[in-house]
């Protein structure tokens, strides 16, 4: 039974590390394109996205750029490591203690893992109320079942409950994708495979 439980890990990492994740940086990239940015890094660039990212990890501060759109979160989601992936200090700092210190690195789309995917759609981009609350319910997926699951095991019971949910989100975003969930649910246990992912997947110890 550990081993079906084990396996049934498995193939809900697989969708959110070969499917969700890549749907999520298609959708970023589409967004960016059609706001006339020409690669991920002029869109994190720009003023307005290191803005809203820069709240997303500093509080109390006001922006020297834009000060009307400066607010406070209660919680601070974007972490110390996702927020050094994508900025950097200039190496000619700005006088305010704001986001005009910092620069966007020459990071790559592929670069960005789930979490900071759905951080960005959510913050950064243009989602009908649609596709938001797919995007929302998928991150919520990823955290209740993979992100604290040290012991990379789901039971029959709750595969049964997230399964069918989890397959109507992902065709909801891309009706295409129903052969690769299908593949995915037949794929047999893979141990150095489901290591990786659960690595990849768990969100602790991350600052």
């Amino acid at each position: 039974m550990d081993r079906e439980d084990q396996r049934r890990y498995f193939i809900v990492g697989s969708v959110f590390m070969e499917i969700v994740t890549p749907l999520f940086r298609q959708k970023i990239e589409n967004d960016y394109m059609k706001q006339g940015f020409r690669s991920f890094h002029t869109f994190i660039s720009s003023q307005s996205v290191i803005h809203i990212l820069f709240h997303l990890r500093h509080r109390n501060t006001y922006c020297c750029k834009d000060q009307v759109h400066c607010y406070n979160n209660q919680a601070l989601p974007l972490n110390y490591s996702q927020w050094d992936l994508l900025y950097k200090v200039s190496p000619v700092p700005g006088s305010h203690n704001c986001h005009c210190q910092f620069l966007a690195n020459h990071v790559q789309l592929n670069d960005i893992d789930i979490t900071l995917g759905s951080l960005i759609l959510l913050n950064c981009c243009h989602l009908g109320p649609h596709d938001e609350n797919v995007v929302r319910k998928l991150r919520q997926y990823k955290n209740d079942y993979l992100s604290h699951n040290t012991k990379g095991r789901i039971s029959e019971t709750e595969y049964n409950t997230l399964w069918a949910d989890l397959e109507s989100f992902i065709l909801q975003l891309d009706p295409n994708k129903e052969d690769d969930l299908i593949r995915i649910e037949q794929r047999p246990l893979d141990q150095q495979l489901c290591d990786k992912y659960l690595t990849c997947l768990l969100d602790l110890h991350k600052n």
